[in-house]
């Protein structure tokens, strides 16, 4: 099954998406990769976007959903794509044998930067939605700068079909003792954990939710910054899954608060910021072609 996709407001490059390959690859490895699929003049409107937010923010680490108003952000056309749509409702309908509770998707703008980003780093979970497409903004190239890679235990466990069941194992794999245990070599290598380096101009889809997974850290004087599009909720209007989201918000802004409270004494945050967004602009796009999908 293919999907043709035209230029939409200078978003996506005009390619040929085979989401029976796409299926295929997250599947034999964890993830499938579009090369070449966001088009330039795209990324340098979100990299004018997240330099503003981060001059305005001093800096540090921000995110963005929804109820904050991503849709209101350069991001928009990306979320509202028909031809990554389409491909997402594909990819659940091959792996669930079913059609999905909505088409509605879940879209989240992440920019790690300063001392609160480092917090973010290494929080190994599982998604709520079965279908993940990751869309990198700005990676971190410097020689010798850590790369902020995703870090991917690809389809650790089937999807949940209950919801309690997939509430308690998040619980449990993303508890502060396990994600210790997750972040250790040697338990990554013996439960075939892999990095994945994540390049502009790419979107890698994998199943979220059967594949723990994670952002390695950057310097606090770097800025990693990634959409992320959710698609796909088996447990969507559960009671018991609005109160677990509300919880994880909960915790999220606890996290940032606390990181916020302890960021004095960095007041060129900003300025280290803007210099690292200075020389992502010069990083190279990857070539638009033809799907091919990523092995490792």
């Amino acid at each position: 099954m293919t999907t043709d996709v035209q230029p939409d407001d200078d978003v996506l490059s005009a390619i040929e998406i085979d989401t029976d390959a796409l299926y295929a690859e997250m599947n034999r490895t964890g993830i499938g990769t579009l090369y070449g699929a966001v088009s330039p003049g795209f990324i340098a409107r979100m990299r004018e976007y997240i330099d503003g937010e981060l001059r305005r923010r001093g800096g540090q680490y921000f995110g963005l959903d929804r109820a904050d108003g991503v849709e209101r952000t350069p991001l928009r056309p990306l979320i509202q794509h028909t031809g990554l749509r389409t491909t997402l409702r594909e990819l659940y309908e091959r792996a669930m044998g079913t059609a999905p509770p909505s088409d509605r998707v879940v879209p989240t703008l992440r920019v790690l930067a300063g001392t609160v980003g480092m917090r973010h780093a290494n929080l190994y979970h599982y998604d709520s939605y079965v279908v993940t497409a990751l869309v990198p903004l700005i990676i971190p190239h410097g020689a010798g700068e850590p790369h902020g890679d995703l870090v991917v235990y690809p389809n650790q466990r089937p999807v949940r079909r209950l919801v309690l069941a997939n509430v308690i194992e998040k619980a449990v794999m993303e508890s502060d003792l396990a994600r210790r245990l997750w972040r250790m070599r040697r338990v990554q290598q013996a439960l075939g954990a892999f990095p994945v380096p994540l390049a502009p101009g790419n979107i890698y889809f994998f199943w979220g939710m059967r594949s723990l997974h994670a952002n390695e850290a950057c310097l606090p004087s770097s800025v990693r910054s990634t959409a992320l599009i959710h698609f796909g909720d088996p447990h969507e209007g559960s009671a018991l899954k609005r109160i677990s989201r509300s919880l994880h918000r909960r915790s999220l802004r606890r996290l940032q608060r606390s990181g916020n409270e302890e960021r004095t004494g960095e007041p060129d945050a900003h300025q280290a910021a803007s210099r690292c967004l200075s020389s992502a602009s010069t990083l190279p796009f990857a070539s638009p072609n033809s799907i091919r999908v990523l092995s490792l």
